[in-house]
């Protein structure tokens, strides 16, 4: 079998853990299948452009085309507007942009995966139509969530790409029910579990000599906030929180992880607040790096408004390390309250300071969903083990469509 991937979302050197859990998937598949190829769009930016904004630069960091993991990178540039009120448009450009390309490809493609439904899935409904092989979409939450709803376009051609698409997979049961009412068209759709690689938080060194090399203070208690620091993540309630929290608990401080869109507005609130000191601001880090920040620290929180199934719980709960989230999204499939972790209502500051206290000083009830929630991604989450059922998968539908679709 021979695999076409269309993913805006890809580790590359400007963003090194994009899509990282996706990529970790196609790694265990590329083991399985005959050839697997990735495009991972950039945006065309004109070279001299790069002179007046030197952050558009970093597009150009990664060559056009490279291997790893026997998974084949092609990077194109595609004609690309910006906002999301253009994704649905920006699909159809990519579409036209990447048309010779995938020509060229044709007679290495068997089936072609879209990941992310705006703008990656338009195009690869569109392509895969344009060669005759079926289209395997892939809904991750915000595509759904967000993006469909921003505007009358991005809403149509999601039903579309839908709708055209053979087979629709969902990170979340959760997110499938959201689907199946979005498209009042009977479409194939069904939650798979992509999993996390356990291997990445097996073995890490011990906390002690980790705080030395992070240069982290072992007489300090880490929360710890892993994700894009913008409002809807509840970046604002937990600033709020931790301010409550700073003031009564001295030795606990915040770690922040994640893409830093929002990072001076939170200098600011924490400034107001007086407890920037305790705050650390990490930015985007190796993946690598990610494992050991999760060993030192003491909680996890992720007080996310809306939310497919966030990995990073799921990394957290794999290390060991106690979780306090919201429940939206299908956070619930895998943090059951008391249980596998603390479950608190988004938007709501006060329950998320009494879970967040609760999970540090009831050690019973650390330890317990710290036992369960590691048990339960070890059982279902374990992306070496999916894999399997993905590629078993992958071939019903190649072959069903083969019947269908004579070439």
């Amino acid at each position: 079998m021979k695999i076409l991937v269309i993913s805006y979302m890809f580790p590359c050197k400007r963003h090194p853990i994009s899509g990282i859990f996706f990529a970790n998937l196609l790694r265990e598949l590329a083991n399985k299948v005959d050839e697997l190829v990735v495009i991972t769009p950039r945006p065309y930016i004109p070279k001299f452009l790069t002179k007046i904004k030197k952050s558009w630069s970093k597009w150009y960091l990664d060559s056009m085309n490279s291997e790893i993991n026997r998974i084949k990178i092609i990077r194109p540039y595609v004609l690309t507007l910006r906002g999301i009120s253009f994704l649905g448009i920006n699909g159809i450009l990519w579409q036209y942009s990447l048309s010779n390309l995938v020509k060229q490809l044709k007679n290495n493609i068997d089936i072609i995966i879209g990941h992310n439904v705006l703008p990656d899935g338009i195009a690869a409904a569109r392509l895969a139509k344009m060669i005759n092989v079926p289209c395997f979409l892939w809904c991750i939450g915000s595509d759904i969530n967000d993006f469909a709803q921003y505007n009358f376009f991005n809403n149509y051609l999601t039903r579309k790409c839908l709708e055209e698409s053979q087979y629709v997979l969902t990170t979340s049961k959760d997110l499938e029910n959201k689907i199946k009412i979005f498209n009042n068209k009977p479409i194939q759709v069904r939650t798979f579990y992509r999993g996390i690689d356990i291997s990445n938080f097996q073995n890490i060194p011990p906390r002690v000599s980790l705080l030395k090399g992070l240069q982290l203070n072992p007489d300090k208690i880490y929360i710890l906030f892993i994700g894009r620091l913008i409002y809807d993540k509840g970046i604002y309630e937990l600033a709020e929180a931790f301010n409550i929290i700073a003031k009564r608990y001295p030795d606990i401080d915040l770690i922040l992880i994640g893409e830093e869109i929002e990072k001076e507005k939170l200098i600011a609130k924490f400034r107001d607040y007086g407890i920037l000191n305790r705050v650390i601001f990490k930015g985007i880090i190796q993946y690598s790096e990610v494992a050991k920040y999760m060993k030192v620290s003491n909680l996890l929180v992720l007080p996310t408004w809306a939310e497919g199934l966030p990995n990073v719980v799921m990394e957290a709960m794999a290390v060991g390390l106690p979780v306090v989230a919201t429940d939206v999204g299908g956070i619930p499939e895998v943090l059951e309250n008391e249980v596998t972790g603390l479950s608190v209502p988004a938007k709501n500051v006060e329950k998320l300071i009494e879970a967040i206290i609760r999970m540090i000083e009831d050690r019973d009830l650390r330890e317990n969903c710290i036992k369960n929630a590691k048990n339960l991604i070890y059982e279902k989450f374990d992306v070496k083990k999916n894999v399997h059922q993905l590629y078993d998968l992958l071939q019903e539908v190649k072959n069903n469509y083969s019947q269908s679709h004579p070439k």
